[in-house]
């Protein structure tokens, strides 16, 4: 095809720096359409996208170059006048989806289509779709597995599609489907190997322009300063002097030096730890550059007059969080365009760092929630009976809403309504150790508040004991720990609490989700939570104490159980599960009204 195919090493260089020379197109191409006359955002788009052309041309790939270099002679004609004009800023962002779309092209190793790749094509889609087949064997599940890829890109299937080769049959098969084919296209070509093949759509989303981490742009990459490389190979060096030291020591039984020498380790691999997990940090704005995009097609298309504010975009985050978080904010986007703002009005992205988590709001200021509406809507759908729950807390709503086939639109439109958009993104911030909260928004609006993890590699866990088994908690979510008499505990209705102070918390003893008796003894451990806008209590048989532990995704069918978010292996080599306290403990507005002791 071109030069680069042997040069791999540059190949992944091209592609991530052109991504990012994109993503610099989206912002700035987004500060001119409301600021023309600015010159700075002027220049800025025509050296990347000269960037972007001189690159193409070097690797070979002469359509992206050619695109480039039409787009680059227009706006050398603008770039004289001194002005974009407001016709112009339609046919720039065409001209952008068009070189995104020819970048993930030659990312995926497609020839570059030199005929029918106009603006106009439709859009591929991103399909989330479980599959099932009654009775398949695994020649069937591997045929529709290979009429999938033939419709599009996988980009995610679960089971992997090696593990049912070699003999996992699913009961469900899990897939992330791009392409440009809808739901009943896709079900027809699959139902042709198999009629009793059924195709479910769990969530859409149309392939948003200008997200390297969504499009899978290339291998995931992330740009890293000389710097910080410079200080990862000092920190190597110092490594080696102390495994000699320490080598030195051993041989001379010196415990002192042995000591000195694991003291000295330690804190070179903390340091180690720090530069490593800085170096994946990615900001913010790797996923709302194309937002501003994505608030202006939806306007056009409804007649709405909406702005799109972003706070934060500086905050950094593990780039495998940014990843999974593009989808939940372009849902919640169109959810507050399409029926949260009426006519006109401002939605608020903003971010903030708080110690090791970040909050992240979305806010608009439309009408807010019609809870008697949704009371009633959510009766008629089956989701509550008739005349329960007349009055929801913010938790309750939350819980609502986020039902699977839940919707809070009054009419299905070609962005929202079909009750998946808010699943998916709980589905999504509860697969992160994160939690979502719904907050009283200024007069009428909404407010959603992401809480996320810095990272999700290596984290700080409380290790404790229940039912004979060592399980890990991890520390973003314990506020205190409380050595609690099991007398203290009351019961009500096969539920307990717990009064703290004037508070009175539910509790649940982690031993009985892992399948054994409660502790028998009189002493007994409470880890308070904080959850999803509460707190609750999780009795322990004991606390071990606080670890840094590298945590490791856990594969199917492990990351089908409840409560489990991922594994680590001790000094001693046990493997530990990570336990996920938001999954296990109930709502906190289920709290009893009254108790009685033990």
């Amino acid at each position: 095809m071109d030069r680069s195919v042997n040069q791999p090493e540059y190949f992944h260089t091209f592609l991530a720096e052109t991504q990012e020379h994109l993503l610099t197109m989206q912002r700035w191409l987004s500060v001119m359409s409301n600021h023309p006359e600015d010159q700075e955002a002027l220049l800025c788009l025509f050296r990347s996208l000269h960037s972007i052309k001189g690159m193409a041309a070097s690797m070979g790939f002469k359509g992206l170059a050619k695109v480039a270099h039409g787009m680059e002679d227009g706006l050398d004609r603008l770039r004289r006048s001194g002005k974009l004009p407001a016709e112009a800023v339609e046919p720039l962002y065409q001209g952008l989806e068009l070189l995104e779309a020819r970048l993930a092209d030659i990312a995926s190793g497609n020839p570059e289509s030199q005929e029918g790749a106009g603006v106009g094509d439709p859009k591929e889609r991103v399909h989330t779709l479980r599959i099932s087949i009654p009775g398949g064997d695994v020649a069937l599940w591997m045929l529709v597995v290979n009429e999938l890829m033939r419709l599009g890109t996988l980009r995610s299937c679960e089971p992997a599609p090696e593990k049912i080769a070699e003999g996992t049959l699913p009961a469900v098969l899990e897939v992330d489907l791009l392409c440009r084919f809808e739901i009943e296209e896709i079900e027809q070509r699959c139902q042709r190997i198999c009629d009793s093949v059924a195709v479910e759509l769990t969530s859409r989303a149309d392939a948003e322009p200008g997200l390297a981490m969504q499009h899978g742009v290339g291998q995931p990459t992330v740009r890293v300063s000389t710097n910080l490389l410079d200080r990862c190979v000092g920190l190597s060096g110092e490594l080696l002097t102390v495994r000699h030291r320490l080598q030195a020591s051993l041989k001379q039984g010196n415990q002192e030096e042995i000591e000195g020498s694991c003291l000295q380790l330690d804190r070179l691999l903390a340091d180690l730890r720090h530069q490593v997990l800085d170096a994946r940090m990615v900001p913010l704005e790797a996923v709302t550059a194309s937002l501003p995009r994505l608030v202006k097609d939806l306007c056009r298309n409804t007649g709405k007059a909406i702005r799109l504010n972003l706070v934060g975009n500086e905050v950094r985050l593990d780039r495998a969080i940014l990843e999974a978080m593009s989808e939940p904010l372009v849902h919640m986007v169109r959810n507050a365009v399409d029926h949260g703002i009426e006519e006109q009005g401002t939605i608020t992205i903003a971010a903030r760092r708080d110690r090791d988590r970040v909050t992240l709001d979305v806010i608009d200021d439309g009408r807010g929630f019609d809870v008697e509406w949704l009371l009633e809507r959510a009766r008629q759908d089956g989701f509550l009976e008739a005349g329960e729950n007349t009055h929801l807390s913010g938790s309750e709503l939350l819980q609502l809403i986020c039902r699977p086939g839940f919707s809070t639109a009054r009419r299905i439109t070609e962005t929202s309504g079909r009750g998946i958009g808010m699943d998916v993104v709980r589905h999504t911030i509860d697969k992160l150790g994160g939690t979502l909260q719904l907050l009283p928004g200024q007069g009428q609006g909404a407010c959603f508040r992401f809480i996320l993890p810095l990272t999700v590699s290596i984290v700080p866990v409380l290790l404790v004991e229940a039912g004979g088994q060592t399980v890990a908690l991890p520390l973003m979510w314990i506020e205190q720990t409380l050595d609690v008499p099991r007398q203290q505990l009351r019961c009500f209705d096969d539920s307990h609490t717990i009064d703290l102070g004037n508070r009175q918390l539910p509790v649940v003893f982690l031993s009985r989700h892992l399948g054994h008796s409660p502790f028998s003894g009189n002493g007994s451990s409470t880890i308070i939570c904080e959850l999803r806008g509460g707190h609750a209590g999780l009795v322990v048989d004991a606390v071990i104490g606080q670890r840094e532990v590298f945590v490791k995704p856990l594969d199917f069918p492990l990351n089908r159980i409840q409560g489990l978010s991922g594994a680590t292996i001790l000094g001693d080599g046990r493997v530990v599960f990570l336990i996920d306290p938001c999954s296990l403990l109930p709502s906190p507005s289920l709290i009893p009204s009254k108790g009685e002791a033990l």
